[in-house]
């Protein structure tokens, strides 16, 4: 879909959203992810532009997104309030020449200098709010 308004309503979720404290929680953070790909792809104004992941090879890892940015891989885990584990970003970082990742959460934004999971890198990692979705490039650029 490309409203997620019209992505609730086709689900008939619409009782379950107003009585909802998080919507996110009546898609158990699903519709975050649609609403951070919406925004992704207004970022550019190519026609045949995809989204683009990474799943780690047998194993259950995943990053929600991969976007480039000025030749640079930058890759994004949108999390909801309680899921906040970047094992899979993590994941990607050790295995890629990347230095920097992106979380999109309902938290404030903030930068953090962050250790792997298994301690083989250090790497920057963005916490950037929803409504900063749009503002992607910018923050990134200001980070290089």
């Amino acid at each position: 879909m490309l409203d997620t308004g019209l992505t609730n309503y086709q689900a008939g979720v619409r009782h379950d959203l107003i009585a909802a404290d998080d919507i996110q929680d009546v898609w158990r953070g699903h519709i975050a992810e649609q609403v951070v790909a919406q925004e992704l792809l207004t970022l550019n104004d190519k026609v045949s532009q995809r989204r683009k992941f990474w799943i780690k090879e047998s194993s259950s890892a995943k990053v929600d997104f991969v976007i480039t940015l000025d030749s640079r891989l930058i890759p994004i885990e949108v999390k909801n309030g309680r899921n906040s584990h970047l094992r899979s970003l993590h994941s990607f970082i050790d295995q890629s020449p990347i230095d920097i990742g992106v979380r999109v959460w309902s938290g404030p934004y903030s930068v953090d200098d962050v250790t792997t999971t298994h301690g083989k890198k250090s790497f920057k990692l963005i916490n950037l709010p929803f409504y900063l979705v749009g503002s992607l490039p910018a923050v990134l650029k200001s980070e290089f």
